[in-house]
């Protein structure tokens, strides 16, 4: 019989001790600074029913894109592509019981069946942070505030990331009334101006024209539209003064707190999720090197609604794994994690394990972290060469001599300093050492 291959699943990967240490280390600082805003963990299941996805996530997730099959009972199912369906359920079943507004994050595993590439594979995780029952534009505020406190936890400066935002309200609005397109023209003409940057000028312009009631004079309206700003697109006909306004309010907030250099309108934003029903976001890095899209979001008023007669507006965005490495790596944000914080415990014979493993259990209830060699007949060298290669900058040697003197040796594998330490001092000088 022939031996099984090695290779993991095609667009997944296989975290190693070595990228566990940066994935932990990502997933930390995420964590750490979205409950500094006061949001609270979650998770939910990772298989929901086809019936959630089919009625409100994008059309090219459904029918390209989703993991999904019918299970033992007959019933449709489908691993989850995106959390905010899962979500959106969560709340609706509990929405009169939780207190207002809710603030929750989840950092759940995702599936997507389509081709890998940079920055995309078929599973990843994503941070996803939302924010219910808040309807004016302070919720933008506080939610895009975040996703860039996010990347400054990392390191990261205004130099290395932008933030462009646009408004759905508006788009449709452009689209509608200055247009004056039908609904399903409305569709097409909006996915074309989502892929803007990533075709040709004259490709751009032929695909629309296609679209438009008169190509001639309204390729030049959706020029102008493009170029708009926050400050003159209310002289855009068709579009309403209050959306016009509203994102006026939004720029002119977080300038006020700061972001005025990162954050900037830009009508071309659209976002893929039919969700979406107001305010939306995308940041992207500078690079060269890795210019894309990083992660976004915006807001989903009605989205609970597919599951309750309750009302509860929304907005959230979501951070994946996979981008988020690329951005850490191209702007060389990622610390080394070769050290090891612990110690490593060598003994020099069978008759120091008990004694040794006695002593490493005091110190572990400490809360020190003591990994031990277990095999009395491995040569010391060969021990120290293994806790060098675990990244370990202290290691403890107990010998026969060491057993009867009720000492042991303490090594600094970095300078090579050596001691012999009585085991009742052991624990204080340790914890000593290895005090950050």
């Amino acid at each position: 019989m022939s031996k099984l291959k090695t290779e993991n699943y095609k667009g997944t990967r296989d975290f190693f001790p070595e990228e566990m240490k940066l994935r932990t280390w990502m997933f930390g600082v995420m964590k750490k600074i979205v409950q500094t805003f006061g949001y609270e963990e979650y998770d939910g299941p990772l298989l929901e029913s086809l019936d959630i996805y089919k009625a409100k996530s994008g059309e090219e997730i459904v029918n390209r894109q989703l993991y999904n099959f019918t299970d033992k009972g007959g019933r449709e199912v489908a691993i989850r592509p995106e959390m905010t369906p899962t979500l959106a359920r969560m709340v609706a079943s509990k929405s009169r019981e939780l207190a207002k507004p809710i603030r929750w994050y989840s950092i759940p595993n995702l599936w997507r069946y389509e081709a890998p590439g940079h920055g995309r594979l078929r599973e990843h995780w994503q941070l996803n942070v939302d924010l219910f029952g808040v309807t004016g534009f302070q919720a933008e505020v506080e939610i895009v505030q975040l996703a860039c406190e996010i990347l400054f936890a990392f390191g990261a400066t205004s130099k290395h990331f932008k933030v462009r935002f646009s408004n759905r309200k508006v788009l449709n609005d452009f689209l509608g009334k200055t247009l004056g397109l039908e609904e399903s023209k409305q569709q097409a003409v909006a996915k074309i101006l989502d892929k803007k940057n990533k075709i040709s000028v004259d490709e751009f312009n032929n695909l629309i024209s296609e679209q438009l009631n008169k190509p001639e004079t309204d390729l030049r309206l959706v020029n102008n539209f493009l170029n708009s700003t926050y400050t003159n697109l209310s002289q855009i006909a068709g579009i309403e003064n209050e959306n016009s306004k509203e994102i006026e309010a939004f720029q002119r907030e977080m300038n006020k707190l700061g972001y005025g250099e990162v954050v900037m309108f830009d009508p071309s934003i659209i976002r893929g999720f039919d969700y979406y029903t107001g305010f939306i976001f995308e940041i992207f890095d500078t690079s060269p090197e890795n210019k894309r899209s990083l992660y976004g979001g915006g807001r989903y008023d009605n989205l609970i609604g597919l599951f309750s007669n309750d009302e509860l507006s929304g907005i959230g965005f979501g951070l994946g794994d996979v981008t988020l490495e690329n951005f850490l790596r191209t702007h060389n944000l990622i610390p080394s994690f070769k050290k090891r914080t612990g110690i490593f415990a060598c003994i020099q014979s069978e008759s120091c394990f008990s004694e040794m493993a006695k002593i490493s259990t005091k110190l572990r209830r400490v809360g020190l972290m003591i990994e031990m060699n277990l095999d009395g007949n491995l040569k010391l060298g060969k021990q120290i060469a293994n806790a060098e290669k675990k990244g370990y900058e202290f290691v403890l040697i107990m010998g026969e001599e060491e057993l009867k003197e009720q000492k042991i040796n303490l090594k600094n594998l970095v300078s090579g300093e050596q001691k012999k330490i009585s085991i009742d001092d052991l624990q204080l000088v340790i914890q000593s050492l290895t005090k950050t």
